[in-house]
């Protein structure tokens, strides 16, 4: 084999539980994990890639993943048609030799599936590839240094391709502000003489670009977005290396469910249609929003506010919504409408008109008086 076409993801986190969720949208972002590498799989399988590889945290921890979930997972690396899945344990899903997770996988395993668990180069020739993995797997959650250091002392053969495999973060693209993540750098992955570096841990890509060539360090970030603070769509990276040890790389859009946490300000009812016309724009039933809308409406648009998140509820997946900085706004007509001529109250609010937010606190602190 001249070409090698390798399908990278890294982080698919399959068993998350998502506890914070109610059980009308978690059971379906539980799912959506173990689907994404399903679909991952069948794209892999039309781009013809010969060695499909998961750089660490296929599963979210190392106990509690059902038989079901665990039956799912193996019948979904079994079927890619290329030469050879490769998995390394990262450090949610690590392997200190004593897990009953990777006992149970192995047990099942399928012949194209290779566990690189150990500090020892892992041949590929049997699955017809002439190429070397050199991984560097976690035997634990947590560390303050990484596990490269048993390849920076090999003797790497030049006549192959040789293939590093690594999970934790790396500095200046991740963070890892306590020294706890495997941490590793750009120039130290650079230095060592292997051929490409296929990365997990950090759940953004790198590089950022959508196509490069010629780059030897590669961190696909997570398949499937995993929470409001993740701001992409899911991605991975297809790697084309060529007899010359040319590299040249495509990333791809894999997620199925998007998340989105934004802040508004709302004056006029137009403000809320924009709202609605952007959340409503692409997929709204895999769209799971946390929107916060602040400032101060009239009536009218306060009724139509609700018109507008009844909507919403109805189209998107999920909408959690923050209206603790929205009010109505208090207008003379509103003081006159709501308090008797000449009493206390209404005369302490025409007096502070031009004051929109002292008018605000006073009118809230003497309805809550009221209440």
């Amino acid at each position: 084999m001249n070409n090698i076409k390798i399908f990278h993801t890294a982080d698919l986190h399959i068993g998350m539980l998502y506890n914070r969720y109610p059980d009308s949208i978690k059971s379906s972002l539980q799912k959506a994990r173990l689907d994404t590498l399903f679909n991952m799989i069948k794209l892999a399988n039309e781009k013809e890639c010969n060695i499909f590889v998961i750089a660490g945290d296929l599963f979210d921890k190392v106990s509690g993943i059902t038989k079901k979930v665990l039956s799912e997972t193996i019948k979904a690396l079994d079927s890619f048609n290329g030469e050879c899945v490769v998995i390394l344990p990262g450090n949610h899903d690590y392997d200190n030799g004593m897990i009953e997770l990777w006992t149970s996988i192995r047990s099942n395993l399928p012949e194209k599936v290779l566990i690189v668990n150990e500090k020892q180069p892992y041949n590929l020739d049997e699955y017809g590839i002439s190429a070397t993995i050199y991984p560097a797997p976690c035997h634990e959650k947590h560390s303050d240094t990484n596990n490269l250091g048993w390849i920076k002392e090999e003797n790497i053969d030049d006549s192959r391709i040789n293939i590093g495999i690594g999970h934790g973060a790396i500095i200046d693209i991740s963070p890892d502000l306590n020294n706890q993540y495997f941490s590793m750098t750009l120039e130290e992955l650079n230095r060592i003489p292997l051929d490409l570096w296929l990365i997990g841990h950090t759940h953004i890509t790198y590089p950022t670009n959508e196509s490069v060539r010629d780059v030897k360090v590669f961190n696909p970030g997570t398949p499937e977005p995993d929470g409001l603070d993740c701001k992409h769509k899911g991605h991975a990276w297809i790697i084309s290396i060529d007899k010359e040890k040319k590299i040249s790389a495509d990333r791809i859009v894999t997620g199925t469910y998007k998340f989105i946490d934004k802040e508004y300000a709302i004056e006029t009812k137009d403000d809320l249609d924009a709202i609605m016309n952007e959340l409503l724009s692409d997929k709204p039933e895999m769209t799971i929003a946390r929107i916060a809308l602040k400032g101060r409406i009239d009536e009218d648009t306060m009724d139509y506010y609700k018109e507008v998140c009844n909507k919403l509820n109805n189209r998107l997946a999920f909408l959690m919504t923050d209206v603790n900085d929205l009010g109505i706004r208090i207008t003379t007509d509103k003081i006159h409408k709501e308090f008797s001529d000449g009493s206390f109250p209404q005369e302490l609010l025409l007096s502070l008109s031009d004051d929109e937010d002292t008018l605000q606190l006073a009118y809230e602190l003497i309805m809550e008086v009221r209440e």
